[in-house]
């Protein structure tokens, strides 16, 4: 039966949900974007209006509501929705402060004694200074916030960041020594009380081939993970995972939705955790979501209404390799920038659009400057997904266009 399913959220990740979850469903989604117009029915609510999205939801006979949105989650859509009786897959805001700031969650990091890099959190400037003067380059520089990572490797460098954070009120910094290792996100879908792995990815998000330059959101994935072992996966549910919804249950904030770590496997073979992450990420959604054979509404709503701890055993992976390309543009000029190639892609070939793509008066996708687009290839072998994804990026033309060409590169 075909249920009505809004997602909140419009980026590459909520783009790979909806297209998965339209196979099957009537997807609505909010904010607007013209990629998300082809295929879903497209709203013009912001992601923190939550009274207005409650009242849409309840007007129109929305099956089930999925935030997906920071902005969503953080404005605590899913404590609204539950006083309503209305269907929510998403944690509350007082849950996912895990994965949003980042100075609590080094602190919980370490109250449950999971391995996590040396790190000092600081609120005034001059201690922060006196800290750095020992600490080795490079390190991290993270603040409260999420997606705040900064990779420095001088003194001047490190003072205008940290100078730059203690502007503003209430910031934080969080100093973090840096891991060398295979980065990794290893993702669960959890009612709160009982977690299943979902899939793994290998992550790239350093801006340069080689992992050089700067942390971005995310250049590129494998799927699943091939360096984490069945070993590190029993690490990571058992010492990670587990201890933290244990953790959230006790503080009376149990966690509902995806919920995934990130962290360094480093080269002794140790996992280092860098901290959680609710829902899977932009890079490798596509390749996580088109990993699970089972039908996600069912899985969703069981986490929903309760059955989820009772009846579901264990999740379908099936057993393909995938890769992700992340395609972004360098090109800062206003000018009109189509995205050509995209009618030639094989069919077996997903892309997930970004928001900033928009379409013209002719109908053609134009690209702006930042990320564009994922391109996700999946076969038997990881070196056939590769080849795939490459092959079909060759095809892709924008001006300024970019992308890492050592995604998945065995041989590095």
């Amino acid at each position: 039966m075909t249920k009505k399913i809004l997602i909140i959220g419009n980026g590459a990740k909520e783009y790979a949900l909806a297209k998965k979850l339209s196979e099957n469903n009537e997807i609505y989604i909010t904010p607007s974007s013209d990629t998300l117009k082809e295929f879903t029915t497209c709203l013009d609510i912001r992601e923190d209006s939550v009274h207005e999205i409650l009242e849409y939801v309840m007007e129109n006979g929305i099956d089930m509501t999925i935030a997906v949105s920071d902005k969503a989650v953080n404005s605590d859509i899913a404590s609204l929705f539950n006083q309503h009786k209305q269907p929510i897959f998403a944690p509350s805001a007082k849950a996912n402060e895990i994965v949003t700031n980042k100075a609590a969650a080094k602190k919980v990091l370490y109250k449950l004694r999971i391995p996590t890099p040396k790190f000092g959190i600081f609120e005034k400037l001059n201690l922060t200074l006196d800290y750095i003067k020992n600490q080795k380059y490079p390190f991290v520089i993270k603040t409260n916030d999420n997606n705040s990572a900064t990779i420095v490797t001088s003194d001047k460098t490190a003072k205008n960041i940290l100078e730059s954070i203690f502007l503003e009120k209430n910031k934080k910094a969080v100093i973090e020594d840096y891991i060398y290792g295979t980065p990794f996100s290893f993702y669960t879908l959890t009612d709160g009380y009982k977690a299943i792995p979902i899939g793994s990815s290998l992550s790239y998000k350093h801006s340069l081939e080689g992992n050089g330059g700067q942390l971005t959101n995310g250049m590129g994935a494998c799927v699943p993970n091939y360096k984490l072992s069945e070993e590190n996966e029993y690490f990571l549910m058992n010492n990670v995972i587990l201890p933290t919804l244990d953790y959230l249950e006790i503080s009376g904030n149990p966690y509902l939705g995806i919920l995934g770590v990130n962290g360094i496997l480093t080269e002794e073979g140790q996992l280092m955790i860098l901290g959680w992450q609710s829902f899977t990420q932009d890079f490798d959604s596509d390749a996580i979501f088109g990993s699970i054979n089972d039908n996600l509404y069912d899985l969703f709503e069981s986490c929903i209404i309760g059955s989820f701890s009772d009846e579901v055993e264990s999740i379908s992976i099936n057993q393909n390799q995938s890769v992700s390309l992340v395609l972004t543009c360098k090109n800062k000029d206003n000018n009109a920038n189509i995205i050509n190639g995209l009618d030639y892609l094989e069919d077996d070939t997903h892309i997930s659009f970004y928001p900033s793509v928009t379409k013209n008066k002719y109908l053609e996708f134009e690209a702006a400057n930042g990320p564009v687009l994922v391109m996700t290839s999946s076969a038997s072998s990881l070196s056939r997904a590769r080849d795939k994804v490459y092959t079909d990026a060759n095809d892709i033309a924008f001006s300024g266009i970019s992308y890492r060409k050592d995604i998945c590169n065995i041989n590095n």
